[in-house]
């Protein structure tokens, strides 16, 4: 496998190879499918109740905002994070063939995506010939967010990263009260505003690092207030140290 980390980023959806060795229990703000490339992994449903046990896998499904252990990794992972622009977790939903309560397993297609994700990890393929594989797969029935105000929300954010836009200037920009705003994101999305916003400045910092930034550099630009900062809120949301992707590559 290849000794770098690489993080791949198009449209609402970036993927992550590498070793995922050490992770820590975290939540994403973007829901996220988990495949063992090499071997099956352990998932821990329910962190904060270990009698929910534990659950190994080849792939994991997990929803936004839920906390999440991936234990006994060995080699590579793969980690495709799907945006709530997107309708790509209704799709992905719609593969799962055991939902479970709270981490969905057992994906159609599963076997296959995991070749070809593997290929792609090994050098054997180039991220043009491994893309639309994923595209075929993320390419279904779907709903986007059911409220349009919540995807004019999602627009504003992401068409200027560093805009940093305010609760106040986002209710004020749907016509909406802060406090039906704040409900109305969140039962739409999966996960509070603040977090979320938290995830595109993630990745604005992720970009500008795998394109040859130095983290410091990188965290300032997208709006941390130091580089121990950003590293601490990047352990938190993917249990993993950002030096994971120092000499990695993007790809678009």
């Amino acid at each position: 496998m290849a000794p770098s980390a690489r993080l791949y980023s198009w449209g609402a959806r970036a993927l992550f190879l590498g070793q995922a060795l050490g992770l820590t229990p975290h939540r994403n703000a973007v829901a996220v499918l988990a495949l063992g490339l090499e071997a099956p992994f352990d998932v821990a449903v329910d962190p904060a109740d270990p009698a929910a046990g534990r659950r190994r896998c080849r792939a994991a499904l997990i929803p936004p905002g839920t906390l999440h252990h991936l234990s006994a990794t060995t080699g590579t992972m793969a980690f495709l994070y799907v945006d709530a622009r997107s309708p790509d977790l209704a799709r992905l939903q719609g593969l799962v063939r055991d939902p479970g309560a709270r981490v969905g397993f057992d994906l159609d297609g599963e076997a296959e995506l995991i070749e070809s994700l593997a290929r792609l990890a090994r050098g054997e393929a180039d991220w043009a010939a491994a893309r639309p594989g994923l595209d075929a797969l993320l390419s279904g029935p779907g709903a986007r967010p059911r409220d349009p105000r919540v995807r004019q929300a999602l627009d504003l954010l992401h068409a200027d990263p560093s805009a940093r836009l305010s609760l106040e200037a986002l209710a004020r920009e749907t016509g909406l009260s802060t406090s039906r705003f704040i409900h109305l994101f969140k039962a739409t999305t999966g996960v509070p505003l603040r977090r979320y916003k938290l995830w595109i400045a993630m990745g604005a910092a992720m970009r500008a690092i795998v394109a040859g930034e130095s983290l410091t550099v990188a965290a300032l630009d997208a709006g941390f207030s130091s580089s121990a900062h950003f590293s601490a809120a990047f352990r938190e949301m993917f249990g993993m140290e950002p030096s994971r992707l120092s000499g990695g590559r993007l790809a678009a």
